[in-house]
């Protein structure tokens, strides 16, 4: 059998069982970050994820990476050994695991990088656009000769500790020099050490108590209406959120999460098979209450936290899609708006923009379509740029390659941050 090199970058931090049925080798993948595998297609090279479970079959092996290094518990030493080489290559052989670039071919019940767990972020010396004056964050990673990989990349106000947006391309898995779409031109420059308190020092347990706690909001929303969760919910970008993904959190309504917004998304995946897309995704605005239920009470609908923070509801959540390489004949440039307030009626939706979803031929049989206008699964539309771009808050107006700037050093840890943020 041919033997497939595949390489595997992340954390792993498993014992790895052995089975005799069919002469192959199981090795679980659980672990904080989910290891990437980086599969050889002659010149080419793509990413992916793991599942829970690496299947290999006899005679397969795997090319480890950790950037700090191996831990490797050897079954004939009877304990763990660390080794400071930032690849190996694991081999599966009459179903045990082995190391077959070492002379005795060792056998090996567990393996895993050494250090955190932590995804790799950095800050770049370009701007994303209207971002200046902001942090322009990238998460991705350098694979030595083989290219590198930029997941998305974060516009952030750290003296706010606020998200402005995020920018990714649907979807890039191949390593090159050079990489396709938005993200080609930020750089992996300044490497970030991420820490929760810097950026947003709660997260969705605290939000959750609030909601669950909070009589007035329990009585209006019960505890299931809305939920705290990250922005980005494109599954292949999942697993590139690591620990920072509270960063990049927000409330949702529930019903928009799991139906529109899912579908919208789902509608995206299928068309990035044959093309690629670059989005910009952010949130505009707070919800208001009906002056029915406010009373005499502020009407912007905000979540106070024990911790003395306040989170407000974003009413809108939006999705600038442009085609990477643009069709003339067809709309290949729109935003996506989804209305995250449960209080909207069918007939405002139309006072930010004519719904035009039927002009974009990707979308305009999907299920998002067809659903956009039903409240029960989120109410939303499409819209075409120059309608809505000074209608939005944070929506990136200047899409010219920005300058780069000389970034000076990072600043030491922020001791006044403000405690009212969103």
């Amino acid at each position: 059998m041919r033997s497939l090199n595949v390489f595997i970058l992340g954390l792993i931090g498993v014992s790895l069982p052995f089975h005799s049925a069919s002469e192959r080798c199981d090795i679980p993948t659980s672990s904080a970050i989910p290891p990437l595998i980086v599969t050889q297609l002659g010149s080419k090279h793509w990413v992916s994820v793991t599942g829970p479970i690496l299947t290999l079959e006899s005679s397969e092996s795997v090319d480890l990476y950790c950037e700090s290094g191996f831990k490797y518990y050897i079954t004939s030493y009877e304990r763990y050994e660390e080794f400071d080489t930032n690849r190996t290559t694991i081999s599966c052989k009459r179903n045990r695991f082995i190391l077959p670039h070492y002379s005795n071919e060792p056998e090996v019940e567990a393996v895993s990088c050494l250090g955190n767990a932590i995804s790799p972020i950095f800050e770049s010396r370009t701007s994303m656009p209207d971002c200046e004056g902001y942090m322009s964050l990238v998460v991705g990673r350098t694979f030595e000769e083989f290219g590198s990989l930029k997941s998305f990349a974060i516009c952030y106000d750290i003296d706010k500790q606020q998200l402005k947006y995020i920018s990714y391309t649907a979807y890039t898995k191949w390593l090159e020099p050079t990489q396709a779409g938005q993200l080609n031109r930020l750089g992996l420059d300044i490497e970030v050490i991420y820490s929760q308190h810097l950026f947003k020092p709660y997260g969705s347990e605290s939000v959750e108590a609030a909601f669950r706690d909070d009589r007035r909001l329990k009585s209006l929303f019960g505890t299931k209406t809305f939920e705290y969760a990250t922005l980005i919910q494109d599954e292949p970008l999942s697993s590139g959120q690591g620990e920072f993904k509270e960063m990049l959190s927000i409330i949702w309504l529930r019903a928009l999460l799991n139906g529109n917004w899912r579908h919208f998304l789902n509608a995206l995946k299928s068309a990035s098979i044959n093309a690629k897309y670059d989005v910009n995704v952010g949130v505009s605005g707070t919800i208001s209450l009906p002056t029915t239920i406010a009373c005499n009470d502020s009407r912007q609908l905000s979540v106070e936290l024990d911790s003395g923070y306040t989170v407000t509801v974003p009413a809108l959540i939006w999705a600038q899609v442009r085609a990477v390489a643009p069709n003339a004949n067809v709309t290949e440039e729109f935003v996506i708006i989804a209305h995250n307030s449960p209080f909207l009626k069918i007939d405002e939706r139309n006072e930010l923009c004519e719904s035009m979803c039927h002009e974009v031929p990707w979308l305009r049989q999907s299920l998002f379509s067809k659903l956009q206008q039903y409240p029960v699964y989120g109410l939303a539309q499409c819209c075409h740029v120059a309608d809505v771009q000074h209608k939005l808050e944070n929506f990136p107006k200047s899409q010219a390659a920005p300058n780069s700037r000389d970034l000076p050093p990072l600043p030491p840890p922020f001791e006044n941050l403000s405690k009212n943020t969103t």
